[in-house]
């Protein structure tokens, strides 16, 4: 992930962009502000508190945080999404932003093997009248904990090889599912690496990829009394 020194694109904002080794999060406006007074030309001398308590160094370059921003980039830190949210009252807009299918046959093949799991699992956590004023803060809660660990463990659909060189429709044709997908849960499984898989990092590993709904999402769903399957 690239740094850029200049901080004018960024100046004025309530949230910006920061990045940890391998994820990006949400800073606050102030936060920076803060950081920045002590850099001396380099943004990795001054480290600077994300909202989920992480220390990340800023990215100028991507300009003000927004959603949509966020969900072109892989690494995104949920805890900080729904922190976000919580204090916001844009929970209904992070519920679809976390259940959202990549397209049209991984909607499909989603709601085919698990249902709407994920959408009611979220939307019991975020209606929990005991958890009602846990996002007044605009810092980590009960409430924000349990969203983030729950959106880790989130279904998606892991397909071949070939699919994630090319995509799916150029592997298999227009309209036609990949042969080898299968509903899976990205926090339990592992994923290559590219630092030894190349091209094709970001496959899931056949030693450890798990099946959706994993335990995490089932427990939860059982403690709300959400019928799984």
């Amino acid at each position: 992930m690239s740094i850029d020194y200049d901080f004018t694109p960024i100046a004025e904002s309530e949230f910006v962009f920061g990045l940890s080794d391998h994820d990006h999060h949400i800073v606050a406006g102030r936060d920076m502000a803060a950081a920045t007074k002590r850099i001396e030309g380099d943004p990795w001398l001054a480290p600077v508190p994300a909202l989920c308590g992480q220390l990340v160094a800023l990215a100028p370059v991507w300009g003000p945080y927004s959603r949509e921003t966020a969900r072109r980039h892989p690494g995104r830190c949920p805890d900080c999404a729904w922190i976000l949210a919580l204090h916001r009252g844009a929970v209904d807009e992070e519920i679809a932003a976390f259940t959202a299918a990549r397209d049209d046959l991984d909607a499909a093949a989603i709601a085919a093997s698990v249902g709407d799991i994920a959408q009611k699992v979220l939307t019991a956590v975020v209606r929990d009248p005991d958890l009602a004023d846990c996002g007044q803060r605009l810092a980590p809660s009960h409430q924000s904990q349990i969203l983030g660990h729950v959106s880790r463990h989130l279904p998606v659909v892991g397909v071949c090889e070939e699919c994630v060189e090319i995509g799916t429709v150029n592997a298999h044709g227009h309209g036609v599912p990949c042969p080898a997908q299968k509903v899976t849960c990205a926090g339990c499984s592992i994923t290559s690496h590219e630092d030894w898989a190349g091209e094709w990092a970001g496959t899931f590993l056949q030693e450890c990829t798990v099946t959706a709904p994993c335990s995490v999402l089932i427990t939860v769903a059982t403690h709300y009394r959400i019928p799984i399957g």
